[in-house]
């Protein structure tokens, strides 16, 4: 049976143009519209004849749910359901395609009873199409477990009898109404455990099978890069990103690519409710788990997405912060037996938020009980300033710890110098410390131990590469102890001796320099220099090699109301479709659509920028310049 889809050149057509050349109407012979028809009513019955056999193999599948939960643990996956997964999955995109080609051909204005045709096809190959997305999602339940993609590890000493857990959870699992799982929000102050709670939720076996894609890990924080989230995401799940100039169209291309798939997308430390749209993907089969410490994102968030869902999570009750200080303090002497009296003060004044207990703990480890007392005439004192959007109890707690450090503190604060502060270099971190501090790489590693053994920062790993980060509150406490401007100064002086007589342009690739540069440069007050930077082809080009065109437009957007770097980041913009499949184009593009302008021909930096791309496309000629149809 053929059952190839046939094109436009199938069909022979012909076309009725207007007065201005612009085609109106297609005309086909009747006999190929006969065999079209023909064509497409073969294939829908192959779709209903593979939708039987789908409904048969389903009920088989459901047999093998005891076992498939065994295959959790081996990924040993049963063969030939897999088999039928994937025949499904290009049923689905056949039919889809066929679909997208009878919607291209409605659009067009044939004769009136052709037209009907077409809808009634488009609407019953539609059908077709959502019920064969729903029955791949439910198989794949059956048979596979998602994989965790940058999913924290849980805390030591984790408490799971918690009520909000599986309320949360026995939310997850439940059956998708309207098409759409609701976004879930998880709210609490800082330190009350709600990045471990998500953590935790995503670590449950019921929750791996009923996500079977994937589940993802994204901490947004403050000024988040939405569009590079976006990208990090697709590429994870194996896409492309080449036709992706913008948030809209990442959420667009979000929403194809999970149309067939069953992921859980959690975003940690939301700061904002509009940073979430990007994500709300509005699809069957795919949900978002949310953690925030604002309070008022929940209701924010239902505005613009009605069907979200709120947690409120609370803290500990007294008989749980108890046993979780025991645990954390992790001294012999100290049993549930024999509990100082202090213990239940010191939980109490931590608001029983886990976080601010844990950093107390460390702290009492070092001491006698006898002079626990004191830590909690600490935890009381209101003479300490604090960044107010993060518990007192938690800060005070955090400022024990710190203090506890003794002379290292200063190179604890330093981290405030970093621009993403759950995701810091730990190469470039240590670099830092050597410069300012004279560390050792082997004292450095000892410390970065010691702080992640005392919860003041955690450790990552991703790439082969090892990132240190910092909770939001952490990271405000640094922020206001640091002098940030002097620290941006010596990380550009660091960097500076890594680069020869060319200059910035001849520096590291390390994954920090080319993608933090400007951004340092500007809270430094270096302006002068970033706008010669900026107005550099060779910085243009190296920077481009060495991240992408959404981050070489960023650093554009550290200088404001400048007519020279206006013009040189629109007509990037305008390039970008361009150099994201080929970054070698950068040259042809600034010449091809700067060359002739002549508005910059007295313009000195734009010149010097031009000749520098001249002499990297020596085979460059100019011609006539039309805007791209993506622009159009």
């Amino acid at each position: 049976m053929d059952l190839t889809i046939p094109d436009k050149q199938y069909l022979h057509p012909q076309y009725i143009v207007d007065e201005t050349g612009k085609k109106t109407a297609l005309v086909i012979s009747l006999n190929k519209f006969d065999e079209f028809f023909s064509k497409v009513t073969r294939i829908g019955q192959r779709a209903q004849e593979l939708q039987k056999a789908f409904l048969a193999f389903s009920k088989e599948g459901h047999a093998h749910q005891a076992a498939a939960e065994e295959q959790v643990q081996s990924h040993h996956l049963d063969e030939s359901i897999e088999q039928k997964i994937i025949l499904l999955k290009q049923h689905y995109d056949l039919l889809n395609k066929i679909l997208g080609d009878l919607r291209q051909y409605e659009s067009l204005k044939t004769k009136l009873d052709r037209k009907l045709l077409f809808q009634r096809l488009i609407k019953t190959l539609d059908t077709e199409v959502q019920d064969m997305r729903r029955e791949l999602g439910e198989l794949k339940k059956h048979t596979q477990s998602a994989t965790l993609h940058q999913v924290p590890e849980l805390p030591n000493h984790f408490i799971k009898e918690r009520p909000i857990l599986k309320e949360v959870k026995m939310k997850l699992l439940a059956k998708t109404t309207d098409k759409q799982r609701p976004p879930i929000v998880i709210q609490a102050p800082s330190g009350m455990g709600k990045s471990a709670l998500a953590a935790a939720l995503a670590r449950e076996t019921e929750i791996r099978l009923t996500f079977p894609d994937g589940i993802f890990w994204h901490t947004l924080g403050a000024d988040a890069d939405l569009l590079a989230h976006q990208i990090a995401f697709i590429e994870t799940l194996g896409e492309s990103t080449t036709d992706i100039l913008d948030i809209e169209q990442g959420t667009k291309s979000l929403r194809e690519i999970c149309a067939t798939r069953a992921c859980l997308l959690i975003l940690d430390d939301v700061t904002d409710a509009q940073d979430i749209l990007p994500f709300n993907l509005v699809v069957e089969h795919c949900q978002l788990l949310i953690t925030s410490s604002d309070s008022k994102l929940l209701d924010i968030t239902q505005y613009f997405i009605k069907i979200t869902k709120g947690y409120k999570l609370k803290g500990f009750s007294e008989e749980q912060a108890v046993e979780f200080f025991i645990n954390s303090v992790a001294r012999e002497d100290i049993t549930a037996s024999s509990i100082p009296a202090s213990v239940e003060e010191i939980v109490r004044t931590c608001d029983y938020s886990p976080l601010a207990i844990k950093l107390v703990a460390h702290v009492a480890r070092q001491q006698s009980p006898t002079t626990w007392g004191e830590l909690v005439e600490r935890l009381e004192d209101e003479e300490s300033e604090f960044p107010d959007k993060h518990p007192r109890a938690l800060m005070q707690a955090l400022q024990l710890n710190v203090e506890a450090l003794g002379e290292p503190a200063d190179y604890y604060i330093a981290l405030a110098v970093f621009a993403d502060y759950s995701h810091i270099p730990q190469s470039v971190a240590i670099m830092l410390w050597r410069y300012l501090y004279q560390l050792i790489d082997e004292e450095a590693y000892r410390f970065i131990k010691e702080l992640t053994e005392k919860g003041l920062l955690h450790l990552t790993e991703s790439d082969s590469h090892k990132y240190l980060s910092l909770h939001a509150f952490q990271h405000d406490y640094l922020c206001a102890e640091a002098e940030r401007d002097k620290l941006h100064s010596h990380l550009l002086a660091i960097y500076r001796r890594q680069c020869d007589q060319h200059g910035w342009i001849s520096g590291p690739n390390d994954g920090y320099f080319f993608e933090y540069l400007c951004m340092h440069l500007h809270h430094a007050g270096r302006h002068s220099e970033l706008k010669l930077l900026l107005l550099d082809f060779d910085w243009m080009q190296n920077k481009l090699q060495a991240t992408s065109i959404y981050a070489l437009l960023n650093d554009y957007e550290w200088l404001e109301n400048d007519k020279e770097i206006e013009l040189i980041k629109n007509t990037l913009s305008e390039s970008a479709f361009v150099l994201l499949s080929n970054k070698q184009e950068l040259a042809p593009q600034l010449l091809d659509r700067l060359w002739e302008n002549k508005s910059v021909k007295s313009n000195k930096d734009i010149q010097a920028i031009l000749n520098q791309a001249q002499e990297a496309a020596p085979n460059w000629h100019w011609q006539p310049h039309f805007p791209d149809e993506k622009q159009a």
